[in-house]
């Protein structure tokens, strides 16, 4: 049995125990949703429009991620008048998994469970770096799989700029030249000399 949905401006063909992307959604990982979009439903020979919506059919479903897709980028160019722009977007999704399909033709059930998301790891406190906040540790760092001293500290200053405009104009501002130098200190326990730098700077800039 399948059914054809509707969400996020797209439509998708979907079967009980399917896992799919779909446009972002406000949603809790874990959190049990419910798509009444239902364009069409199939089962075996049976198969019934909408129009435009199956009327009493409902897709249920369970939301095991939420994150952003590959980064495209984007060149313009304007031939003889001295501009060029590049920049990136990364689409965010909401993947999911089909767990039920009711409709008046039947019922539809996945023979396993969703699955349940492993928990992302703690991580160091980010926010022991100076010009770094609660926000951009989470929201900009977090996101992008930036967690420990370590993994901050490999990071080129490039990078962290990248990502600090990437989410937003807000974050933007921000700038990152010592933060992995900061973070090296931080991985390697000598934060008697984090302080000492951290001592010297203003908002995590060199005064």
């Amino acid at each position: 049995m399948y059914a054809v949905i509707k969400t996020g401006g797209k439509q998708y063909r979907v079967a009980a125990g399917e896992k799919l992307k779909i446009e972002q959604i406000p949603a809790d990982i874990g959190a049990e949703i419910t798509i009444d979009q239902v364009l069409a439903v199939g089962n075996g020979d049976q198969f019934a429009v909408g129009a435009p919506l199956v009327d009493g059919a409902t897709v249920s479903a369970t939301v095991i991620a939420q994150g952003r897709h590959d980064k495209i980028r984007i060149f313009k160019m304007r031939r003889r008048k001295h501009y060029r722009k590049t920049q990136g977007h990364r689409q965010p999704y909401t993947e999911i998994f089909i767990s039920k399909i009711a409709s008046a033709l039947g019922t539809a059930q996945a023979d396993v469970a969703a699955p349940v998301p492993s928990a992302a790891p703690a991580g160091d406190d980010l926010t022991k770096i100076e010009g770094i906040g609660p926000k951009i540790a989470e929201e900009v760092l977090g996101k992008n799989g930036i967690r420990s001293f370590e993994a901050l500290a490999a990071t080129p200053v490039e990078r962290l700029r990248e990502l600090l405009s990437e989410a937003g104009p807000r974050f933007a501002a921000h700038d990152p030249a010592t933060w992995p130098e900061q973070a090296a200190l931080a991985a390697r326990g000598d934060f008697e000399a984090l302080d000492k730098l951290k001592a010297e700077l203003v908002g995590g800039k060199r005064a």
